[in-house]
């Protein structure tokens, strides 16, 4: 059919089918199949095409072994969270639900489905279900298999289990997989939940891409055919975004097989504890590391725990936690930590490899046997292309068990590197091209960075601190056989680096080519801060060193070169301490300028070896001499001073030459060798000048001088003036000392005028100007264009320009030009000065004053005196051949090759090609298989424009040359490769449409769309509003029908072909449409107009059929279900305004789509209106409502609530309403209580305790008009447990020894009120069963409990500790029953005394009776024993008989015994007398009453110390007793000091 009648027919068949389609799909014969409670379909099921199978919530379906259920129409399985659907096997496996190709696009939906006992979960082939919360659990193989362009829809999915039950016994790798996509398959994938699988989570394959969100992937372990991995991408292009894997043997794995095309995109990614691997991305052929590319793209990822404690089996780390292996990776925003073996490694790779903002901290194995095994980022291989090497910025690595960053063979360009804590060197590149700018090296136990066997080395803006402290090999920068054969280009350079606090500064070994630029060393904490040693290195070669800090204490050197050839500029050698030694290699000649050197303690400026050492603007402040050594050296502009700024000098050793040019004083140097000499030099400045005071040129100087100097002869410069020297001016040697200061005579000798000046003493830098009387001398010329042996196009302008010129007296110039073919020509040509010294030939294309040929020009210059002098150059006037000029579209690739179309043209510009006489030109172009043409001489023909194509060549492969020619010389060529390719076709759409707005259809076509070497034809249609349209290949039709969201779209064809080097390449063609809004449609579908109900009653107001077709189904409730909206967008354009309202009522009654509502008593008129903006639309429909009673609200208790008896109760009824706005009361009863709340206003909030027991409560409602509203409930309230409360004693409290304690058991209490039992014990021992207790307590600390329990038997216990405090006996009113004994002769004495302790624990009571010089035991009693009266008066008695002799008084000291405590003793006396003696006055009298003085007095004494000390015994005791309670002890300070 001819392409316009098809369209034609295709327009008609959609306005046809526009209403039909835009319905409910009435008009398709399709038969529903709708299942509930248990299907048993022991042979399978298929859901033919034409056929809508709905399975309602809560089925049970079971199928027989090996068994599918097949759709080949619409499934919708509608399954809810308590009632899912669920699919089991009758017996064996079942193979699931499996979705063929015929059903894409028929809107199959699966909601809420869980499948057990499968082989197989969920396949589908090409088709596009919508899969929500499906679980699987144990699917022996695939639990989601996709196939053929799959692309479903899958959200919120559980995998849990499988590939268990057959692991062992399958005879194929394929078992224990989650999800399975391949074979271009492309899945949107929104929440996943996938574990304890045997081989994979995800399992991409084969050009399979998708969008997945939210994947969780847990436990995917025990594979042995194949890798088991979280996530494996193979040859494929998916998105991942914020996924998990936590775990796994192997979190993800990316690996490049096939031609095809492996790039996923990772987007958020966690991988956590994974046995062997974290990431790894290589490609399959190890061998193929040319051309590699970009596999995989990370960004916002997160690696730990790799082989670490937490993995399945820790300790089995392979590799790296992210591996790269012959293939290219792009990493950025990652955070690698915490895993047992390397963080990143690359082996193989190259600029298809980068990462950028990458962490990677706390990595490799405990104890690593190498650097290398614990390395941070470990790189190896890295090959440096036409394209570069790989990249690595804004990285951070920190804490490696081995070194942080290792890289080896290859090169990388790095930035931003932060570097710190790493248990080797932070920075190794061995045999490395590296071009790393800003790097922080710190606190690594080896060096900052270390460069070793490296060439090609280029560094900037690096620092180190703090490195390798301890260590005496590491050093902030370390250089190791870097470079050690001088090359061109390959420099190994630092610039910008320094070190601070590193254990040694910068450490160089057998290194040269190598460049220290712009560096820092500050607070080396070993010396030397810089180390030079190349006496290992086998080539000659030199270290540059330029603008160079050293600031670090040193009490030898700071800066040691040995065997090093070096050109040292801009060295700054000061601080506490400096020093420097240098030994020359001697193969190369060495140089230090514009440097400051200071001293050590012990040495200065130590310089060996050298055989013509220069140093220019060197400031030394020594204390130290210098010292040179076999050595000759020249210092210029330099000083030597003390440190307080006096003069110095040097030391000399043997063979030494020191020569000092034009610098400040020196003292005499020191030596003990005679062949050492120094030379202080001097320049001298030399002028020639005439009587005039200019300057002469070339003329004549000889020098002469007194000693030392041979003489000088010379020939001034144009300039006429030289600096010459340096001169000796004085020499010291060891022998004879200082010279005499030398002079100098300057001559000079101009046009056979000699002149000679005084003489100059040469004790400075002098300037000389010799003076010649002249006679006038002619002009020098200045001749400026044209140059000789110039070029020019016949008949071009030549500016001839010779103004400079000049004469030594100041006289006019006159100028003559002849040329060998033209003579004097200049009269001829254009003059710009009146002397003829500016003028232009051939000018304005005029007929040309000089002709065209090979000629010598003259010019002749004379001043005023008559003398002349001239010069010739050859210049040649010839026809140039033309100027090529060449551009190209499609442009020519950099490096010369048009690649081009099989069938394409190449437009070639000439534009800009042109002939330098103006002459006609013939241009073509011509191709290397054809033959060159032959031009029409008499017909030139140039375009601007040659337009080629190449359909007649055999070959894919020629050149093209592209020639233009005057006619006159050979012609101008210029040559390109061409390389034809296979094109892809140019897309032709066609649009039509049955309208312009988002409800109506538009057909896209593309049946012009042609390939032009006739291959098949890929196509896709995009909006770029609503996305993929359309897309296919032949022989499928290119055409696409369906609607669009309202906006103004972008639509695009693209086309390609099926080839595969095509993959990815597209021909586009774009068109702007219009799509307007469409306007809503309202309808209220419930209820009915006109009903009654009263103002209690809830009314559903529903809007199905309302809608707006510029809304998004998914965004609607229910999808959209119901409603008019578009269900193939995902976005609305359309903000659609939903209102409700009663002309009775001032507030809307909702905004949804459907709204449940009550009304007060009234007619009303009820509207709904949608707006999207465009204006309102309405419907309306009438509701009459009488009144009623009030409603409750009962927020709390909620029905059948339990509660306890102890708790209260809340009444919460304030959301309670009266529809009619009528007041009203709420009352609650209990069938149990009674009245609980009586006429209560629904403002507040109420609350009350309820008895134990089944409460059937009771609601009354009663508004002012008498309607009541009765409601009733349970609610069970549960016994409770008594409290047991202390009264009367605080916990803590302290008692005074002695004092009772009184406790209370009356707060005790039970919300039942059924204690009926109260126990007392003290530390355990039960002592009262009463409701109070009042009892004393031994000194110490004492715990008493209240036990109290209800007639249920529930008990509760309280406790309270107190702190009884102790006190010291005392004893008074000490009683002997005789007032006197016979010495020698019995007598029954009883003895008392009175004891007085608070705290009762006195339980001993001694004394002693002394007669001469004699003691006897006393033993008191109070126990009614042995003469005591009554027990436990406090009254202690001691009876025995007495028998004393000797001496004049018996004296009796008593004391009682309190533990450690003893008290002050208590003392009387008998008097013993004889017999016959006259008694106890006339004892008394004699001698008695002395003795009983000194007795009181002595015993006061004693009395006063014991009772200090027993104070501080005391005071010891409540030390102890403040440790043990919570009391402030100040607060019985006046108690305590009153007792006392």
């Amino acid at each position: 059919m001819a392409l316009p009648m098809r369209l034609a027919v295709s327009l008609v068949l959609m306005l046809l089918l526009a209403p039909i389609l835009s319905g409910t799909s009435a008009g398709l014969t399709r038969s529903t199949t709708v299942w509930s409670g248990t299907i048993s379909l022991p042979d399978g099921y298929l859901v033919q095409s034409n056929q809508v199978l709905v399975i309602q919530a809560g089925t049970s379906i079971l199928l027989g072994d090996g068994e599918r259920l097949g759709v080949d129409g619409r499934i919708s399985i509608e399954g809810t969270a308590s009632s899912p659907v669920t699919i089991e096997s009758i017996s064996g496996d079942h193979r699931g639900v499996i979705f063929n190709s015929s059903s894409n696009n028929l809107g199959s939906t699966i909601d809420n489905l869980t499948i057990t006992g499968g082989e197989y979960g969920i396949t589908v082939y090409g088709s596009n279900p919508l899969i929500s919360n499906l679980h699987v659990f144990n699917a022996d193989r695939v639990a989601i298999d996709l196939f053929d362009g799959a692309s479903p829809t899958i959200r919120d999915v559980v995998i849990d289990g499988g590939g268990q039950d057959i692991h062992g016994a399958s005879t194929t790798w394929r078992y224990g997989i989650g999800i399975s996509s391949g074979a271009s398959s492309a899945p949107i994938v929104q929440g996943a939940s996938i574990g304890n699988l045997v081989t994979r989570g995800v399992n991409l394959w084969y050009n399979s891409g998708g969008l997945w969100s939210g994947v969780s992937v847990y436990n995917v372990s025990g594979a042995t055919m194949a890798a088991a991995a979280g996530i494996w991408i193979e040859d494929s292009i998916p998105l991942f975004t914020d996924s998990n894997i936590t775990r796994s043997d192997n979190g993800i794995i990316v690996r490049h097989i096939s031609d095809t095309t492996t790039r996923p995109t990772f987007l958020d990614t966690k991988v956590e504890d994974s046995q062997y691997r974290g990431v790894l991305v290589e490609r399959y052929d190890h061998t193929n590391y040319s051309n590699l590319q970009t596999n995989a793209i990370f960004s916002g990822l997160e690696i730990r725990g790799t082989g670490g404690p937490n993995a399945k089996t820790p300790g089995l780390g392979i590799g790296a936690a992210f591996d790269i292996n012959t293939s290219g990776a792009r990493i950025e925003d990652a955070v690698i930590e915490e895993n047992a073996i390397v963080g990143v490694r690359a082996y193989t790779t190259d600029s298809s490899t980068s990462l950028s903002n990458v962490t990677i901290r706390n990595n490799g194995p405990e104890s690593p046997s190498k650097p290398h095994e614990g390395a941070g980022l470990l790189f190896r291989s890295t090959s440096w292309t036409s394209k570069g090497p790989a990249e690595v910025s804004d990285l951070v690595v920190q804490n490696s068990t081995g070194a942080g960053v290792v890289m080896a063979k290859g090169g990388v360009i790095g930035s931003n590197w932060t570097i710190s804590g790493n248990g080797a060197n932070g920075v190794s590149f061995v045999e490395f091209h590296p071009r790393v700018e800003y790097l922080l090296s710190e606190e690594n136990a080896g060096s900052g960075v270390s460069v070793s066997d490296s060439s090609n080395v280029e560094l900037s803006f690096v620092h180190t601190s703090g490195n390798g402290i301890g260590s005496s090999e590491s050093a902030g920068l370390y250089f190791r056989e870097s470079n050690y054969v001088m090359s061109g280009g390959k420099n190994v350079t630092c610039y910008s680096c320094s070190s601070d606090g590193d254990q040694r500064g910068i450490v160089i070994r057998d290194s040269i080519d190598l460049q220290l630029i712009s560096t820092t060393i500050e607070g080396a904490l070993s010396e030397p801060s810089l180390d030079i040693d190349n006496t290992g290195n086998l080539f000659p070669g030199i270290v540059i060193l330029d603008d160079i800090a050293i600031n670090s204490p040193s009490s030898n050197y700071s800066v040691w070169l040995e065997g090093v050839d070096a050109q040292i500029s801009g060295l700054d050698l000061s601080g506490d301490g400096g020093g420097m030694y240098w030994k020359a290699r001697g193969s190369n000649p060495s140089s230090i300028s514009d440097s400051v050197i200071w001293d050590s303690p012990s040495h200065c400026l130590d310089l060996h070896s050298h055989s013509e050492l220069r140093a220019t603007g060197i400031s030394m402040f020594c204390d130290n001499l210098p010292l040179i050594d076999i050595s000759t050296v020249n210092f210029t502009d330099s000083s030597l001073e003390t440190r307080s700024g006096a003069e110095s000098s040097f030391y000399l050793n043997t063979s030494s030459h020191l020569r000092w040019i034009s610098s400040d004083p020196i003292l005499t140097p020191e030596s003990s060798e005679d062949d050492v000499i120094v030379d202080i030099m001097w320049m001298l400045d030399v002028h020639t000048i005439n009587q005039n005071l200019l300057n002469i040129p070339m003329a004549s100087v000889n020098i002469s001088f007194d000693q030392f100097e041979s003489d000088v002869n010379a020939t001034q410069p144009y300039e006429g003036r030289f600096t010459y020297g340096p001169f000796i001016g004085e020499r010291w040697t060891a022998i004879q000392g200082w010279s005499t200061i030398n002079s100098a005579y300057v001559g000079c000798t101009y046009d056979e005028v000699h002149n000679t000046s005084q003489p100059t003493q040469l004790d400075g830098d002098s300037t000389v100007f010799c003076r010649v009387e002249l006679s006038n001398q002619p002009p020098f010329i200045l001749w400026d264009s044209p140059s000789d042996e110039s070029e020019y196009s016949s008949g071009s302008e030549i500016v001839f320009d010779a103004r400079q010129s000049w004469d030594l007296d100041f006289d006019e110039l006159t100028y003559s030009w002849a040329s060998s073919i033209d003579g004097d020509f200049s009269a001829s040509c254009s003059i710009v000065s009146s002397n003829s010294s500016l003028f232009i030939a051939n000018q304005n294309q005029t007929e040309p004053c000089l002709t065209d040929g090979s000629q010598s020009i003259t010019l002749e210059v004379c001043d005023s005196e008559g003398h002349c002098v001239n010069e010739t150059r050859t210049i040649e006037l010839i026809n140039l051949p033309p100027v090529l000029k060449v551009g190209t579209s499609p442009p020519i690739s950099s490096w010369g090759t048009l690649y081009l179309g099989e069938t394409a043209n190449v437009t070639i510009d000439l534009t800009g090609t042109f002939d330098p006489e103006a002459d006609q030109l013939w241009c073509w172009a011509s191709a290397s298989y054809e033959s060159e043409p032959d031009p029409d001489p008499d017909n030139p023909q140039c375009p601007l424009q040659i337009v080629r194509s190449f359909t007649n060549s055999d070959d894919g492969s020629f050149s093209v040359s592209v020639n233009a020619w005057d006619g006159v010389n050979p012609a101008e060529s210029w040559t390109f490769n061409v390389e034809l390719y296979n094109e892809i076709p140019v897309p032709v759409m066609e649009i039509s449409r049955t309208g312009e707005t988002s409800s109506d259809w538009v057909a896209l076509t593309g049946f012009d769309t042609t390939d032009p070497e006739g291959d098949e034809v890929r196509f896709e249609f995009h909006s770029d509003i609503d996305g993929l349209l359309a897309s296919g290949s032949s022989p499928e039709l290119p055409e696409w029908t369906g609607t669009l969201s309202k906006g103004t779209h972008t639509i695009t064809m693209r086309a390609s072909d099926t080839r595969a080097e095509h993959v990815g390449q597209w021909n586009a063609y774009s068109e702007v449409l219009q799509v307007s809004n469409s306007l809503p449609n309202v309808l209220i579908s419930n209820p009915i107009s006109g009903i009654y109900t009263d103002s209690s009653e809830l009314i559903h107001l529903d809007s199905i059929g309302s809608g707006d077709y510029d809304l998004s189904c998914s965004e609607l409730p229910d999808n959209g279900s119901g409603l008019l909206c578009n269900p193939t967008v995902t976005t609305s354009r359309d903000l659609v305004s939903v209102l409700w309202e009663s002309d009775k009522l001032d507030d809307p009654l909702g905004t949804d789509w459907e709204v449940n509502t009550r009304l007060q008593a009234g007619a009303h008129l009820i509207s709904l209106t949608l707006d999207d903006g465009s204006g309102p639309v309405s419907d309306q429909i009438e509701i009459y409502v009488s009144d009623s009673a009030p409603l409750l609200v009962l927020d709390s208790p909620i029905p059948d609530v339990q509660v306890y008896s102890n708790l209260p109760v809340l009444f919460d009824f304030r959301r309670s309403v009266d529809m009619d706005g009528d007041d009203f009361s709420v009352s609650v009863s209990s069938d149990l209580q009674g009245v609980i709340l009586d006429s209560k206003s629904t403002e507040y909030w109420y609350s009350d305790y309820l008895t134990a027991g089944v409460h059937n409560l009771t609601f009354l409602l009663l508004d002012q008009n008498g309607k009541e509203r009765i409601h009733q409930q349970k609610i069970t309230v549960l016994e409770t447990g008594p409290v047991a409360v202390i009264s009367g004693m605080s916990d803590g409290q302290y008692l005074p020894p002695g004092q009772a304690a009184t406790l209370s058991a009356t707060e005790s209490f039970d919300y039942d009120n059924d204690i009926v039992l109260y126990e007392w014990r003290v530390d355990g021992s039960l002592v009262s069963d009463s409701t109070t207790l009042e009892m004393t307590f031994q000194p110490g600390p004492v715990r008493i409990d209240l036990l109290v329990q209800d007639s249920r038997g529930d008990v509760s216990v309280g406790s309270v500790n107190l702190t009884i405090g102790s006190s010291s006996p005392e004893v008074f009113d000490l009683m002997v029953s005789v007032l006197r004994v016979e010495d020698g002769v019995p007598t029954e004495v009883t003895t008392t005394v009175r004891v007085q302790d608070a705290d009762g624990t006195t339980e001993t009571v001694r004394g002693e009776l002394i007669s001469g010089g004699k003691s006897v035991a006393m033993y008191f009693y109070d126990d009614g024993t042995n003469g005591d009266s009554v027990v436990g008066d406090g009254i202690w008695t001691s009876r025995f008989s007495w028998v004393v002799t000797g001496g004049s008084w018996a004296r009796v000291e008593v004391f009682a015994i309190d533990g450690d405590l003893v008290s002050p003793a208590q003392v009387h006396t008998v008097p013993i007398v004889e017999s016959d003696n006259g008694g106890l006055e006339s004892w008394i009298s004699s001698f008695g009453l002395p003795v009983l003085l000194i007795t009181i007095v002595s015993l006061s004494m004693a009395g006063v110390a014991y009772s200090r000390a027993r104070m501080a015994e005391i005071a010891k005791d409540m030390e102890i007793i403040e440790s043990w309670s919570s009391f402030d002890p100040r607060e019985l300070d006046e108690e305590f000091d009153s007792e006392d």
